[in-house]
């Protein structure tokens, strides 16, 4: 089989994956995130085994800490979350009374048409209109109505992106429990993979299996690793900086920050939105709006430019078109959740070709460099 054809049997089978992964959304979702949460506390669940406490029992203390973490954390975040939504309609009138206060295109035009001459108004009959008579108030053209088109936008995508995260909150409960369903079997049939491939592939191939397997599991386990403290340092820093700042919902978008880290590129450009926006809302000056804005950039900077790329290095960058084009796709296909799953599927996509014969060409065509 020449070479033209090996790669297009690649591309057919990366389609024909891509169609498998949509169609089965629903069920892979919650498995997904199980898989890549399994591996982002294996390095929790290694340490404490080192202390002395046995594998099961690292394992079930390892997933009821995580439980007990995601419950708490989730009812604040959830109560914060939704303290805003009540508090979201005074937000939008400020923010859509900052943008009808701009200069529009029709009153630029209308500006510039007041310094021509401008004629003498006529009636139906061409007739000159009569003068106002001396002494009386000179009639006054209507007021415009209130609000403007850049306004009207606004109000229309914040009421559509609210009605949005409203539908589908549910729909992240249900898929929240199924993970913690799927997270515990993970935990209880890794310990036994091993013994199991062992038996299936005797002569040793088993073993091929698993030097494999395990060089797969631990550039998975560093990706995951770096991922979640990288969000983790950077969700604290920026709710400390917004704690100091007295910045209202702090909580929430510590939160998100974190979350957002997951959704690599722009989600944690993303991040810096809402609470910048917040801050000219919300400060009483407007310098510390300015200097919080600037820190929560600059924190930004500093754990996404500089410390993950130190802890990563160069094994898991990914070519930035094809990562945004992948982002595209599944967030098109599985919504939210999709953004935050897109670059850990990619990723572990690009360590199982490095780790496979014949794959490692296909890794390096994925690399950023």
């Amino acid at each position: 089989m020449n070479k033209a054809a090996e790669a297009g049997i690649v591309v057919l089978a990366v389609l024909a994956s891509a169609a498998a992964f949509t169609w089965l959304g629903p069920v892979l979702k919650p498995f997904l995130v199980a898989v890549f949460l399994f591996y982002a506390t294996q390095f929790g669940a290694k340490t404490l085994a080192r202390i002395g406490l046995g594998p099961r029992t690292a394992y079930t203390g390892l997933l009821g800490i995580v439980i007990i973490l995601a419950v708490l954390f989730g009812q604040l975040v959830y109560r914060e979350a939704a303290v805003f939504v009540n508090k979201w309609p005074k937000y939008e009138g400020r923010i859509t009374r900052a943008i009808n206060s701009l200069p529009h295109i029709d009153h630029l035009m209308a500006d510039a048409g007041s310094h021509r001459p401008s004629p003498i108004p006529a009636d139906a009959s061409g007739d000159a209109a009569p003068a106002t008579p001396a002494g009386a108030a000179p009639t006054r053209p209507p007021e415009p109505a209130p609000g403007g088109p850049l306004g009207d936008l606004f109000g229309s995508f914040s009421k559509s992106a609210l009605d949005y995260l409203l539908r589908h909150t549910l729909g992240v409960a249900e898929i929240f429990v199924l993970t913690l369903v799927y997270l515990v079997f993970l935990f209880i049939g890794s310990r036994k993979l091993p013994d199991r491939i062992r038996k299936a592939f005797p002569g040793g191939r088993g073993d091929k299996l698993l030097l494999i397997g395990e060089g797969i599991s631990q550039s998975i386990e560093r990706f995951m690793a770096v991922k979640t403290v990288v969000g983790l340092g950077m969700g604290a820093t920026a709710g400390l900086l917004m704690f100091v700042f007295e910045l209202d919902h702090w909580l929430l978008w510590a939160f998100l920050f974190f979350a957002s880290n997951y959704i690599t590129y722009i989600g944690s450009i993303v991040a810096c939105i809402p609470p910048v926006i917040m801050a000219f809302l919300d400060l009483t000056h407007l310098s510390q709006a300015i200097l919080l804005s600037v820190l929560l950039v600059l924190n930004r900077l500093l754990w996404i430019d500089f410390v993950e790329i130190k802890m990563s290095g160069k094994e898991l960058n990914l070519d930035p078109t094809l990562m945004f084009l992948w982002l595209t796709y599944w967030g098109w296909a599985w919504g939210v959740l999709g953004l935050f799953l897109a670059y850990p599927m990619l990723a572990a996509v690009k360590i199982v070709l490095a780790h496979i014969r014949g794959g490692q060409g296909w890794a390096t065509l994925l690399s950023e460099e």
